[in-house]
C-alpha cells in the first residue's frame, strides 16, 4: 500500500474534525514534564481530561520508548485512539534515539491500536540536536517502513492470526512557521521509505522468478519511470564475453540462466561532470555455493545475495528527486551461482576483465569474482573517480560486528568520512574495519596472480581482494552488508519485517543529498 502523507498547521480539533475517517493521535512526551506542550494540553481539553486521568491512573511516565494506548469515548469528532509515546529526558534526546522511539510508536499504532489513519503532532518537541526538517523526515520514513508487509504469496492469514493493519493516511501537524521545513522533510522521508521498500521487495522475490534477466528488467523499468533522468543499458552474455569479464562468466558456468551486466547512468541537468561517483552492487540472484555447496541452513535464504544490487537500483531511483551535482554511474553483474555440468571448479584459473588472473580456491567465494569485473568496468568505462560497492560478501563480517552493524572498508580517509556521515544521517549503523597491510599478501595465488580464498579473517581478506582492482587515485569504500541485508523471523523487529531490509538505500540517498 502507498501511504498518503499530508502536512498541515492549525488547531488540532479542526484537523481531526476534517478527517474522512476517525484517526489515532500520536503524541510524544518527555519524561518528568507531564502533559506539557500545546498539543498535549489541547488533546486533554478536547477529551475533557481523559488523557490526564489515564496518565494519573495508569502511572504512565514517558520514559524512553514507553508507550500507552488510550481509547477515546468517540465523542471528539475524528478522534479514535490516543497513542502516548515517551521520549525520555528532553536533554538526552538524539536523532538516533528519536528513530528508536518512532519505530516503537508506529509499531504500536499498527499492531496494538490497529490504526489505519494517524495524526502526528510534531511541534510539541523542543528540537535541540536536530532540525524540524530532520524530525519530519524520520516521522514519514518510519511510518512508511512500519507499514511495509513483505511481498509474500500467502493466500490468507494463518488460522486465527490477524492480518497486518496498514496505514491509509498520516497527517503531520506542525506550526505555521515550520510548515515549509516539515513539508520538505516529509517528502524526502516518504521517498526514502518507498525506495527502501522497493529494495526489500527485490530481495524477497524468490530466485525462481528473480533471474538475472528479471533483475535487469526491474532496473530498466525503474530507469524508464524517471523520464530519462536515469538511463539503463543491459549487456547480455555475448557482450560479457566480448568485454572479457572472466569472473562473471566463471560464476555463471553452472547456471541455466544467462548472466547480464546492468549499467545505470545519471548526469546533473548541467551535463556530465569530471568527478563521477560509481556504485557497484553485488548481484548474485541465488548462491548455492557452487561445487563447494552450502548446507541447507546456509543456502536457505540465499535469494538475498543480491542485496547490494537491490540497494543500488533503488537508490538510483531517488536521483530525479535529489538531483546531486555530480555524475553517478551504477553497475551490477547479475548471475546466480548454481551447480551444473560446467560449474567452475577448485583449481580453475580465471582471467578477469582487468587482465589479472585468479585461481579458484573455493567456489563459494564467488562474489569477489563478479565484483572484480564490475569494479574494473566502472573505473575504466564509466570514469568513476569515487567508488562504493555494496555486497553481501562474507559471513565473517557478522562475527566481527554483528548483524545490526555494516562493516565498511576503504582506501581514502576523507571519502570514508563522507560515507560514514551519510550513514549516520540515515540511521544505518556502520563500523570502519581495519585493512592492515599484513593481510594483503594472503590473497597471493600459487598458480595465478590471486586466489579467491585467501587465508585469515574472511571479511578483511575479501576487502583486500577487491582493493586489488581499485586504481591508484580512485577513492573507494566497500560495505559488507552480509549481516544487515536480511532478517530472519527471530531477528525482525520494529520497522524491519522478516526478509530484506533494504540496507544501504538511505545511506546512498543521504550521500547524494550531500552532493546536491
Amino acid at each position: 500500500m502507498n501511504l498518503e502523507i499530508n502536512v498541515t498547521s492549525g488547531r488540532l480539533a479542526n484537523v481531526l474534525s476534517e478527517m474522512e475517517e476517525r484517526a489515532s493521535l500520536v503524541l510524544v512526551l518527555f519524561s518528568g514534564e507531564g502533559l506539557k506542550g500545546a498539543h498535549a494540553d489541547a488533546v486533554d481539553k478536547l477529551t475533557n481530561g481523559l488523557v490526564s486521568r489515564r496518565v494519573e491512573h495508569d502511572g504512565f511516565d514517558p520514559k524512553f520508548k514507553q508507550t500507552c494506548v488510550i481509547d477515546s469515548d468517540l465523542t471528539v469528532p475524528g478522534l479514535d485512539k490516543i497513542i502516548l509515546v515517551g521520549l525520555g529526558q528532553r536533554s538526552k534526546l538524539t536523532l538516533d534515539g528519536l528513530r528508536t522511539v518512532l519505530a516503537e510508536a508506529f509499531v504500536e499504532a499498527r499492531d496494538r491500536a490497529k490504526s489505519e489513519n494517524l495524526v502526528f503532532a510534531l511541534t510539541d518537541v523542543d528540537l535541540r540536536g536536530f532540525t524540524v526538517e530532520q524530525f519530519a523526515e524520520v516521522v514519514a520514513e518510519y511510518a512508511v517502513l512500519a507499514d511495509y508487509e513483505p511481498n509474500h504469496q500467502k493466500t490468507g492469514p494463518w488460522r486465527d492470526e490477524e492480518p497486518q493493519t496498514h496505514f491509509k493516511s498520516l497527517t503531520v501537524l506542525c506550526s505555521r512557521s515550520s510548515l515549509k521545513a516539515a513539508r520538505s522533510g516529509v517528502e524526502f522521508g516518504h521517498k526514502l521509505g518507498m525506495a527502501t521498500r522497493a529494495a526489500r521487495d527485490l530481495v524477497n522475490t524468490p530466485a525462481d522468478v528473480k533471474t538475472p534477466a528479471w533483475l535487469a528488467k526491474k532496473a530498466a523499468t525503474m530507469a524508464a519511470e524517471t523520464d530519462g533522468v536515469v538511463t539503463c543499458k543491459v549487456y547480455g552474455k555475448s557482450d560479457i564475453k566480448r568485454m572479457k569479464m572472466g569472473g562473471v562468466l566463471a560464476v555463471n558456468r553452472g547456471s541455466a540462466s544467462k548472466p547480464v551486466f546492468i549499467v545505470l547512468s545519471y548526469d546533473p541537468p548541467s551535463g556530465a561532470t569530471e568527478q563521477v561517483l560509481g556504485l557497484v552492487g553485488k548481484g548474485i540472484t541465488f548462491d548455492t555455493g557452487g561445487l563447494n555447496a552450502k548446507d541447507s541452513e546456509g543456502m536457505k535464504d540465499m535469494k538475498m545475495d543480491m542485496g547490494g544490487a537491490a540497494a543500488v537500483i533503488s537508490a538510483m531511483s531517488l536521483l530525479p528527486f535529489i538531483k546531486p551535482q555530480i555524475s553517478v554511474r551504477a553497475v551490477i553483474a547479475a548471475t546466480d551461482n548454481a551447480i551444473g555440468p560446467k560449474s567452475m571448479q577448485q583449481g580453475d584459473i580465471i582471467k578477469s576483465m582487468s587482465g589479472r588472473t585468479i585461481e579458484v580456491g573455493h567456489t563459494d567465494a564467488e562474489g569477489r569474482l563478479t565484483l572484480c569485473d564490475a569494479l574494473h568496468y566502472i573505473q575504466e568505462h564509466c570514469g568513476a573517480t569515487k567508488v562504493i560497492d555494496l555486497a553481501t560478501l562474507t559471513g565473517d563480517i557478522e562475527t566481527a560486528v554483528g548483524v545490526f552493524m555494516t562493516g565498511i572498508f576503504g582506501n581514502d580517509a576523507r571519502f570514508m568520512k563522507e560515507f560514514m556521515n551519510a550513514a549516520d544521517a540515515a540511521g544505518e549503523p556502520m563500523h570502519e574495519c581495519p585493512m592492515d597491510e599484513t593481510y594483503r599478501d594472503r590473497n597471493k595465488g600459487a598458480m595465478a596472480d590471486l586466489t579467491n580464498d585467501g587465508s585469515g579473517p574472511g571479511h578483511i581478506i575479501a576487502a583486500w581482494f577487491l582493493r586489488e582492482f581499485i586504481k591508484d587515485g580512485v577513492a573507494w569504500v566497500h560495505a559488507d552488508i552480509a549481516g544487515t541485508a536480511f532478517r530472519t523471523e527471530d531477528l525482525a523487529e520494529g520497522i524491519e519485517a522478516p526478509g530484506g531490509t533494504g540496507v544501504g538505500v538511505r545511506t546512498l540517498a543521504h550521500l547524494f543529498y550531500n552532493l546536491s
